[in-house]
Parts: C-alpha cells; sequence; structure tokens
C-alpha cells in the first residue's frame, strides 16, 4: 500500500463541485483538469430490431415482431462541449445542494476526467474524492461501489471539503466559509473532524446572485442580455445606445440551454464590475462610488452605479433580495448573513475552542473573490465580537481560492503517512461498501 502515495502509483484527486469539476494528481498545486460540472444531453430515439430467433417467415407480423424504438440519452460533457450549440441540447446539473442526484451523469463525468482529461487507466491508480460535509451515508457508498465496481480502482478515500480546505490553509482547527456557486456554508472544523453541530448553509451564492442580476437588469433597466450563440454581426455603439446586431437562426434551441449561456454573462458581469462594501451598506455613500462600464455581448454598453453593489450586498444581508415578478416570493425569514452564519457557528461550539475558531476563519470558494469581501467580513465580525482577536486566511492566490479542497486533497493524499488509510481493495471485498464509514470518518 505504501506505493500509493510515492513516487511509483499517483493518486488521482476528484473534486466534483457545483459549478466546476477538478481533477488531477496527488502530489500537485493545481488540478490538470477544470471543467464545468453541469453536462448537455440530446434524447435521440433509437430502434431496437426484434429477436430474429423469435421470427418465422410465416407469421404474420404484430406489433410485437416490429421494431421497437426507445429514447437514448446523448451526453455532451466539457467546456467547448456544453457551450457549443446544438440543436435540442438540455443542460443539466448532477448535483442539488451539494449531493448528487443523477448518478449516471456522474459516471460520464469520471469518464471524462479518466478518459479525455488526464488520460489514464483508472485501475492503475487509487481514487481520492472530496464531498460536502453534509453528505449522506447512502451516497458515499454509492461512490465507494463505483469506485471498486466499475472503475476496479487500486484504492479508494472520501474526505469532507472544508477538512481539505483547512488543511490546504495549514490549519487543524478552522472555522470554513465557502461560498461558492450553489450554496453558501460555515463549517467549525477541529482537530482535523467536522463539528456536525455547526454546520450552516444557505441556497444564497454566486448562482443567486447571478440570477438576480439578470432579473434586475431585464425588469428594472429594461436590458436584454443575449447570449453569444445567438450572434452573427455586431457593430459597436455609443454607450447607452441600443445595440446594433445581426442574429443567427438557432432553431430549436432548449430554454435550460438559453439560461446556462445568460447565466455565463452574468458571471463576467459579476467578476467585472460587482463588488462588495467594505463597510456597512449605505446607499448615500455608495452612489458617490465610481461607475464601471461593461459590455454586452451584442455590443450594448452601460455605467453601472449601485446595481454593483447592491446585488453582493444580499450575502451580508438578505433583505436585498428581489422577489420575481412571477412566481412564489423567496423567503428571506430564515436566512442569515455571512457574518451571522460565522457568529452562531462558532457559537454552539464548546466554550474552549472558540477563540481558536475566531483565530482561524477561513475564507473559500469563488464568490469571496469578490471585491472588498474579506474586508467586510473582518468588519462585521469584529463589530459583532469586540473582545476576541479575530483572524480571516483567504488565500491571495485565486487558483487557491477556488480549488482549496482540490488542493488539500493533493496534499493529503500525497504524503507518505496516508497510505494506511485508504480503503484497499481487499479490504473493500471483505466487508463491502459500509467500509467507508469506518475508515473515512472525519
Amino acid at each position: 500500500m505504501s506505493t500509493y502515495g510515492g513516487d511509483e502509483v499517483s493518486a488521482i484527486v476528484l473534486d466534483v463541485g457545483s459549478c466546476w469539476t477538478r481533477a488531477g494528481y496527488a502530489g500537485e498545486d493545481t488540478p490538470k483538469a477544470v471543467f464545468p460540472t453541469s453536462y448537455g444531453y440530446i434524447e435521440e430515439e433509437k430502434e431496437i430490431p426484434p429477436d430474429p430467433d423469435t421470427q418465422m417467415e410465416d407469421v404474420i407480423p404484430t406489433s410485437e415482431n416490429k421494431p421497437v424504438k426507445s429514447v437514448e440519452k446523448r451526453y455532451i460533457i466539457g467546456d467547448t462541449g456544453v457551450a457549443a450549440w446544438r440543436e435540442n441540447m438540455e443542460i443539466k446539473n448532477p448535483l442539488v445542494d451539494g449531493l448528487i442526484q443523477d448518478w449516471d451523469a456522474l459516471e460520464k463525468i469520471w469518464d471524462y476526467a479518466f478518459d479525455k482529461s488526464l488520460r489514464i487507466d483508472p485501475k492503475e491508480h487509487p481514487i481520492f474524492v472530496t464531498e460536502c460535509a453534509w453528505n449522506t451515508r447512502d451516497i458515499r457508498e454509492r461512490l465507494t461501489e463505483l469506485a471498486f465496481e466499475k472503475y476496479n480502482s487500486l484504492a479508494f478515500y472520501v474526505a469532507k471539503n472544508p477538512v481539505l480546505s483547512a488543511f490546504a490553509a495549514g490549519r487543524p482547527t478552522a472555522v470554513v466559509m465557502d461560498c461558492g456557486a450553489s450554496s453558501t456554508s460555515c463549517v467549525p472544523v477541529v482537530d482535523g473532524y467536522v463539528l456536525k453541530k455547526g454546520i450552516y448553509k444557505q441556497p444564497i451564492a454566486g448562482d443567486f446572485l447571478s440570477e438576480q442580476l439578470l432579473q434586475l437588469l431585464q425588469q428594472k433597466f429594461d436590458i436584454n442580455v443575449v447570449p453569444h450563440y445567438m450572434i452573427a454581426k455586431k457593430t459597436s455603439v455609443d454607450p447607452d445606445q441600443p445595440a446594433n446586431v445581426e442574429f443567427k437562426e438557432r432553431p430549436n434551441t432548449t430554454g435550460s440551454y438559453h439560461k446556462f449561456m445568460q447565466m455565463r454573462i452574468m458571471q463576467e458581469f459579476k467578476e467585472s464590475v460587482c463588488q462588495v462594501s467594505e463597510v456597512t451598506y449605505n446607499h448615500s455613500s455608495i452612489n458617490t462610488r465610481p461607475m464601471k462600464y461593461f459590455e454586452f455581448p451584442d455590443g450594448f454598453n452601460t455605467s453601472n452605479g449601485s446595481l454593483r453593489f447592491s446585488v453582493p450586498e444580499i450575502l451580508f444581508d438578505p433583505r436585498f433580495i428581489t422577489q420575481p415578478q412571477d412566481g412564489p416570493n423567496f423567503d428571506t425569514s430564515a436566512l442569515l448573513g455571512i457574518p451571522q452564519m460565522i457568529h452562531q457557528s462558532i457559537g454552539v461550539c464548546d466554550i474552549d475552542v472558540r477563540p481558536n475558531l475566531l483565530n482561524n476563519i477561513i475564507l473559500t470558494g469563488a464568490t469571496t473573490l469578490l471585491p472588498g469581501f474579506a474586508d467586510r467580513v473582518n468588519h462585521e465580525l469584529s463589530s459583532m465580537n469586540p473582545g476576541p482577536k479575530i483572524k480571516l486566511y483567504a488565500a491571495g492566490n485565486t487558483i487557491e481560492r477556488k480549488c482549496s479542497s482540490w488542493l488539500g486533497g493533493s496534499i493529503l493524499s500525497s504524503l507518505g503517512t496516508f497510505h494506511q488509510l485508504w480503503i484497499s481493495r481487499k479490504e473493500y471485498d471483505d466487508y463491502g461498501r459500509g467500509i467507508v464509514e469506518k475508515k473515512c470518518d472525519n
């Protein structure tokens, strides 16, 4: 087993997140492959010919011996594959609230990572997989079964994202505040173990901000967000002037694909324009801040003022949520701002570890890269906890912030002392898939 962590055989680290999937070799500082977790699929009808052994030439044809039609899904995985327009292609995500729901799609994602991205045979490598802190026992056992039964892996291990993020930051005890695409979570980790009673999570994160931006731009500012795939030709126009654009014929475009491409534009808008107020939000002072221009794919360009601050403010004050004009309202009564989540998460832990947790607050996830995010968290927490010392850790490197759980898995699985923690093939054969609860108990 010692060769699993050494130079002879490198473990494969897989981190399937709600937005991006990261795959690479243990011991490296960046993943080899990063591609969208969302996948495309096209339903195709195929005819299954009747069994010739049951047919006789002199028998009158009936419905039983006619070709049977079945619907099969053709999967499209990868950044270039999903972004390219195709007729009748639906876009779907295999994860719901960080938990795996579509196992067929997950297998296709693993296949793509092994065959197309890394070009390796999974039979020759141990597989290290990340999971969310609230993952269920059944999902962990099915992951173990998948690794050994389908991919015949040499060994397998599954570890929780907050533990790996803390490990990547070199802190065995910390509060990990992860604000990614689909959810924001705050998880206390003490001596490498998750304290489940302190887990706080809510669905207000990067994707929700993108939807709010799209809703406001279309309803309040009357801006039609046209994705790249619809544009054939455009010419430059002056600021706030109507776009001069020619469109392509795109028949049978699905609603899910159109929304997926709109969300990509909103993600670019968010990354290049949006900002978090470094102190408690004040509308009059925000209006004095400089504006930022953004050009949409169709050539329309405009300056953005308070909008670029008010939408990220949702993370800190859910009352800023804009309710949809059509459809049910979003219930904000149970939602907390990020500083309140951290405060309450630490508050339910034992009083002995609270000072250590306040001194080791880790910010991770792509949404925490918004300018001013860390300063605002520090400002709010300092006013809520005036006595103890508060220290935030936010990696300056973009890759580290986006891929902290993958990086922690890469470091952990490459350690020479880790070889005894792997679930071996023999252990799986002897004890079955339930062995994962005993061996991977972090």
